[in-house]
């Protein structure tokens, strides 16, 4: 893969999100998401975080998108407030990319052609990247009915699915839906 775990493919928007101060360092390539909350039409939260846990499932947490840029400052040292862009998946058109969880389940194309039409989620590894730093990657299992991502396809070769984005995963406190 290109620079960073994920990539957006296809149709996409940029967004400005907001970074607290001393939220978690991010890299290009990393998820950004929200666990705010509604009440009354209220958002509880108006920043955003590296994703620090398997995403998006409804009703628990939002995707804010993938960064397109390094959190500020650049070096190490305590993040700054901040505006960050992130690139979004148009729902049902843009894809994200990223490598499978485990390269064996998608080695054949037959394997692929299994998981299509599946839900699931982006699996978040604290110290899984080559770094020692976050590694994000695509669970290759179906997931739960209320995953918010779906296996569009994948390549064999490089190891990597192809998910849409369902409406919902930008949606806060989405479980307004039953």
């Amino acid at each position: 893969m290109a620079q960073g775990d994920l990539q957006v493919r296809g149709p996409q928007v940029s967004l400005p999100r907001r970074v607290a101060a001393s939220a978690t360092r991010f890299e290009i390539g990393e998820p950004l998401y929200s666990a705010a909350t509604l009440s009354s039409g209220v958002a509880s939260a108006n920043t955003y975080v590296l994703a620090a846990a398997d995403f998006v499932t409804n009703g628990t947490n939002y995707f804010g998108g993938i960064a397109i840029k390094r959190c500020l400052p650049l070096t190490t040292g305590t993040l700054i407030a901040q505006t960050v862009v992130t690139t979004n998946p148009i729902p049902y058109a843009g894809r994200i990319r990223g490598k499978a969880e485990t390269s064996g389940n998608v080695d054949t194309d037959a394997e692929i052609l299994a998981l299509i039409g599946d839900v699931t989620r982006i699996d978040y590894d604290a110290t899984g990247a080559a770094d020692g730093g976050e590694l994000y990657t695509v669970k290759d299992t179906a997931g739960q009915d209320t995953d918010l991502f779906q296996i569009l396809e994948g390549d064999a070769a490089a190891g990597t699915l192809d998910l849409l984005v369902d409406p919902l995963a930008y949606r806060i406190d989405n479980d307004y839906i039953t």
